[in-house]
This record gives C-alpha cells, structure tokens and sequence, in this order.
C-alpha cells in the first residue's frame, strides 16, 4: 500500500534523526507522521522514545498509550511503559505490567533481555537473571547480554557464574570497560592469579579510541587490582587517572552542593526539628543512611536477616515524593537549590510521609519494618524526622580517612559527583559531617549512630543495640547475616557474603603520603583523623 510505505519512510527518517541527536527534527517528523497516519502504531512508539530521550516521561506515556491502542498484544510497548513507569517510580503499575505480560509469547532475544532489565530494576532478581539466560540462548554471542546477566548474577552472590560470563563478555569484546571493571570487583586478586597485564595493555592499545569513561573504567580496575596485589603507589597513580578522566566527563559546581548542605542546617533548625511531629505515624521504615562506603551495608544485611525485616534496598522515594509534592503545592519551578530547600519546609509532613508510604508498595507492606538504605538520605533528614515521626533513623559512620578513601576509589554509577578531585571530597565531608552533627545534637536519642569499626570489632554487643534500638527480639541470624541469599544490589555486593572481617579498617595508610593533604583540611576544620577519631 502507498500509505503504508510513506508510513514507513518517514518512520525511517524519523528513526535516523533520533540516532543522531537530532531531537527537533525527529520531533517535527514524529508529529507528521501521527498526524498523517493516527493509526500507524510503530509511529506513535517512536514518538515515546523521542519524548522519553527527552526526559518528557508524560508525553511518552501518552505515546505509547496511543501504539498499544493500535497493537494491545505488542510486547516490546507493554515492556517500554513498563520502563517509563519505572521512570515515574510507579512500581506497582510495573510490576502489574510484568504480571500481565504473555512471557511465552516471547521469541526475540532483545525482547528477553529488555524484561530481565526491568525485572531486575524492580527487585525481581532471581527471575531476571533466568531471563537473561532465555536471550542468551537465541544470542549466544552478544556481549551486552553477558554483561547484564553477570551483574545480577553478582548480586545474587553467584560469583563464579558472573565470572565466566565477564570473560566471555571480555572474548567478545576486548574493550567492554565496563566488564573489566565489574571483573576486577568479584573478588581480591593475587599475585597469581589478577588481570593486571591485560588491563594495562588494553590502556595501552586502545587509550586513545575509548571514551573518557571507558578508559576511567579501565583505571579503575587497574588500581584495585594493583591494590589488591599491594602494590600501593601504583595504585594510586591509576586510580588519580581514574578519577580524573571521569571529573573531565561531568558538568558540576561543588559549590551548590556546600551551600545546599548548610541551607539544610539553617532551615530545618533545631525548633523547627522540635516541633509536635504531626506526620504519618507508620512504624514501617528503617532509614539506614551517612555517607557512601560506611558500611551501611552491612547495617542492612544484618537487619534484614531479621524476619521482620524487609530491605527495600537503596530507595530514591523519599526524594521523589518530595518533588512531587512541592511541584503539586507550586508549579513554578525553584529559583535554586536553596529555593527548594525552604519549600519543603513548608509540606504537608503527614502527607508528605503517607505519600512515601504509599510509593514503597506492594514491595513493603508484608513485614513489620522494611529498610530504606539510600545514604544520602542524610540530607532529608530533617523531613524525615516530622513526616514519619515513628521511623527508625541509623546513621553509620566511619573513620573521617577511610571513609574519603573508599569513597574516593569508587567509582560510581550516579550520584556522588564531589567524589572524583581530593579537593572537592574534602570540602563536602566537611559540610556533611557538620550537617550530621546537627542532626544528631537536634534530634538526640532518635538518631542512633553506629560506628564502623565497633561493628567489625564488638559484632554481638552492637548487634544488640541495633535490635534494641529498632524494637526488635533477638534472632541469631543476624550474626550469620552473610548467609542470605537475597539479592544485595550495592558496591558491596560480594563483600557482604562473607563474614566480617576487619581488613578495610585502616586501608588508607597505605595512602598516608597521596592522602596528606586531604587530611590536612580534615583536620583544621577540626575533624579528628587519629587513631581514636570518633
């Protein structure tokens, strides 16, 4: 048909000027082509991936609405509303989605992988990494696939299948960063048995046609691997480069960050943190928070081994209710950072907290606690206090170096962009530490703060005042927390299979020299970085 063939042409053309960034003209065709053919379902699915590119998850959402009206049984939509409901932190919608769809209907290899992205996404990771093994069976040699799988396997303490699946990734493509970054992270290497010689010729053959990232990547790998192998001043020379090429590759003005950090304080002060709670009243929550590489971890998975407890993971709700609600109460958008500061001071805190509630579901809901572990939740602490008055509240802590250190050599997928120059780290770990002290002078026995090093040292007695402290009886397996086999999707994913043990404590000594000046400014901002620091 004619009709169908124009369709099908501006389709194309459509498809051609989204894959080169050409946003405005892929928008212009999109709209002609919906206009000309309102029945054409491929088109109003290209018109949800242009405004999805875009950022503009509403009117994606009206597109591909649109295309399963035309095409109800397509599942690459069904998978794509799925995504954009994902995007919207609807995960009930997703997980109904999920739920509905005719899995055995499903014949394509990138269809297989598309829902085992999702399924891991919202927290089905046992039946994501059986669905990434169903597309590399119709895609035996696709590298993406491999990686994917080896991820999920990663998580699932499945260490030994992610291993041979990020060298068959590696076979098929040699320069896959990204898999010799995550390969390098499964376990401690050895003078026997590491990836150094090939990591450094892979830098050396192919530095120059890999992206900044990539080659960050690469370094990344090469300082833990040499660090492993104790060979400290080379390590960090890689780890420098790491750090920064990725500070190259992003557009960030710590300053905003400082200032956003002390408005927090300014705001939410101790009368305002004192006032008669009048928030959502639910005893669900565990919020575990600080800083990254603390050990909030190991927080989570020994609460979590508990059988009232549920971890709900690194959760980004609260921050996202939030949003949602100050945009609802004015639509104008904040001038500044600061600016939205001083408006959620001004939420409706029970319904602020009733909201976040309701945005964990159907996760949550089936224990008497569940845990939200996203640690920079730090910095709503604040609201927290008065929108979910009967919340638990865990700050974990650790010693000022090791944790800058540790912070410092992750390199990490979002967030956390102070973390690349020792200059830009030391000045937020300043505002943050003085940020946490007034949480903890405010709002006293309702903050409970749990220290690193007590932890690996004193497991049973600290162990205790945790269960104590959340209302909890005792139950043994919270010493053997190690031995679950629920997904831990964080930086810690293989650490936190093993028992504790005491080998990171102190690590930055190895350091002292490369770290002086970072502890310098740590230090004459009177932050005690000795042996005895708090």
């Amino acid at each position: 048909m004619i009709t169908s063939d124009t369709a099908q042409s501006l389709e194309q053309q459509a498809i051609r000027y989204l894959q080169a960034a050409d946003m405005k003209s892929a928008i212009t065709v999109c709209e002609q082509l919906n206009r000309r053919f309102t029945d054409y379902a491929p088109g109003w699915f290209l018109s949800a991936q242009v405004a999805s590119s875009i950022n503009n998850v509403n009117a994606a959402l009206t597109c591909i609405h649109r295309a399963l009206t035309h095409a109800p049984d397509n599942i690459g939509y069904r998978l794509f509303e799925a995504k954009l409901r994902y995007q919207k932190g609807d995960h009930q919608a997703v997980n109904q989605i999920l739920d509905n769809l005719p899995v055995n209907q499903i014949t394509e290899a990138h269809l297989w992988a598309e829902l085992a992205l999702i399924e891991n996404l919202v927290g089905r990771t046992q039946s994501s990494a059986q669905h990434y093994q169903q597309a590399l069976s119709l895609a035996p040699d696709n590298a993406g696939i491999h990686f994917n799988l080896a991820s999920v396997q990663r998580y699932l303490g499945k260490l030994a299948d992610a291993e041979e699946h990020l060298e068959k990734a590696i076979a098929l493509n040699p320069t896959d960063a990204e898999a010799h970054l995550l390969l390098s992270s499964l376990d401690k290497q050895t003078a026997a048995s590491n990836h150094i010689e090939r990591l450094q010729r892979t830098l050396q053959q192919h530095a120059d046609n890999l992206p900044l990232l990539a080659r960050s990547q690469l370094h990344y790998a090469l300082a833990k691997e040499l660090e492993d192998t104790q060979q400290y001043p080379a390590s960090f020379d890689a780890l420098r480069q790491g750090a920064t090429l990725k500070r190259q590759n992003m557009q960030y003005q710590p300053e905003n960050d400082i200032a956003t950090l002390h408005k927090l304080g300014e705001v939410f002060n101790r009368d305002w943190l004192q006032q008669p709670p009048c928030g959502e009243p639910s005893e669900e929550p565990i919020f575990i928070l600080g800083l990254p590489r603390t050990g909030s971890t190991l927080v989570e998975r020994i609460l979590s081994a508990h059988s009232d407890v549920h971890s709900a993971g690194e959760l980004n709700n609260f921050s996202l209710v939030m949003m949602a609600q100050c945009k609802a109460a004015n639509p104008t958008p904040p001038a500044s950072k600061l600016d939205l500061v001083e408006r959620t001071a001004q939420l409706d805190m029970q319904q602020l907290g009733r909201a976040y509630i309701d945005s964990t579901r159907p996760d949550t809901g089936h224990t008497k606690h569940f845990i939200d572990k996203l640690p920079l939740n730090s910095l709503n602490l604040g609201l927290i206090s008065q929108a979910l008055p009967k919340a638990k509240l865990i700050y974990v802590k650790r010693h000022p170096m090791d944790t800058c250190y540790a912070i410092y050599k992750q390199l990490f997928t979002q967030g956390y962009p102070f973390s690349y120059d020792l200059t830009e780290l030391a000045n937020y770990y300043i505002a943050h530490h003085q940020l946490m002290q007034h949480w903890q002078q405010a709002l006293g026995d309702r903050l409970l703060t749990v220290n690193y090093e007590g932890l690996v040292a004193h497991l049973q007695p600290e162990v205790e005042r945790l269960l104590d402290y959340c209302g909890l009886p005792w139950q043994d397996a919270c010493l053997a927390f190690y031995q679950q086999d629920t997904a831990a999707k964080t930086a810690s994913a293989t650490q936190v299979r093993q028992p504790v043990y005491s080998g990171s404590v102190g690590k930055w000594k190895a350091y002292a020299e490369q770290l002086a000046p970072l502890r310098r400014a740590l230090t004459e901002a009177g932050i005690r970085c000795d042996e005895h620091a708090p």
